[in-house]
């Protein structure tokens, strides 16, 4: 049976959308798909190491090891960007990132790659990266509630989840920076054995915002905008675009 696997990058109340996807998919296509949810990074690292799943859902920071090192080929993308906020408390003296002190508290998710790209951007203040104090946090919700409830001083959220939190927890953070990358968004990959399964799933996914109920599934999952195909030359790009960001 094919598998799919998403990375947990989703809001809780996306979780329900992808099983709607998938089995919307299964009726659409005649492919039994079984839906995989890692609870963590951590789980997702296990399950991939025990048995890898014939597709995968994953964020643009992921994308590499899932390309180069295990052999995954591109399938679609999202029509829209993966960025990053820095977050802090609302009632903070910080504005900008040029505000930060000395020394301060980063809270972080499991995404390490994310987090690699926040301290790049977070240059500008100055501070020798020995003076970040990282705390970790099990996801973006968890980030931001430590940053409400002073256990960091700022925070590093995906802009996507960010722009979905609650009225009462936004009223307790602010934004002092966004990222504007603008080349890179999350990718379904599928392993080279499952082509055929493959190529009847692209056109499904890819014309999904042409079906009524595809319409609805789209704008649960948070991508109103749909997914287009990917191509390999993109990908690869969208690769070299992270890589740079690292160094």
């Amino acid at each position: 049976m094919l598998s799919l696997m998403v990375v947990p990058n989703y809001m809780p109340e996306e979780f329900g959308a992808w099983y709607m996807l998938n089995t919307w998919l299964q009726g659409q296509s005649g492919l039994p798909i079984n839906l995989v949810m890692p609870e963590s990074f951590a789980a997702v690292a296990q399950h991939q190491q025990t048995k890898p799943s014939a597709m995968v859902y994953v964020n643009p920071f992921a994308a590499k090891t899932y390309v180069r090192q295990q052999g995954y080929l591109p399938l679609v993308r999202p029509n829209t960007t993966d960025e990053i906020v820095l977050i802090c408390r609302a009632d903070s003296e910080i504005n900008r990132v040029e505000d930060l002190k000395e020394a301060f508290t980063l809270a972080v998710s499991a995404n390490e790659d994310a987090n690699y790209v926040a301290l790049r951007l977070l240059e500008p203040a100055g501070v020798d990266e020995a003076n970040i104090k990282l705390v970790q946090q099990d996801n973006y919700l968890a980030v931001a509630l430590a940053v409400a409830r002073s256990i960091a001083d700022i925070g590093v959220v995906s802009a996507r989840v960010a722009a979905h939190f609650s009225s009462i927890t936004l009223s307790r953070l602010k934004i002092i920076l966004h990222s504007r990358i603008n080349e890179i968004h999350h990718v379904w990959l599928y392993q080279p054995q499952w082509q055929r399964e493959a190529d009847k799933l692209r056109p499904l996914l890819v014309n999904l915002n042409k079906h009524p109920k595809g319409l609805a599934l789209l704008s649960s999952l948070g991508i109103p905008e749909g997914f287009s195909t990917l191509q390999e030359e993109d990908l690869e790009f969208m690769i070299d675009v992270v890589d740079t960001l690292r160094k």
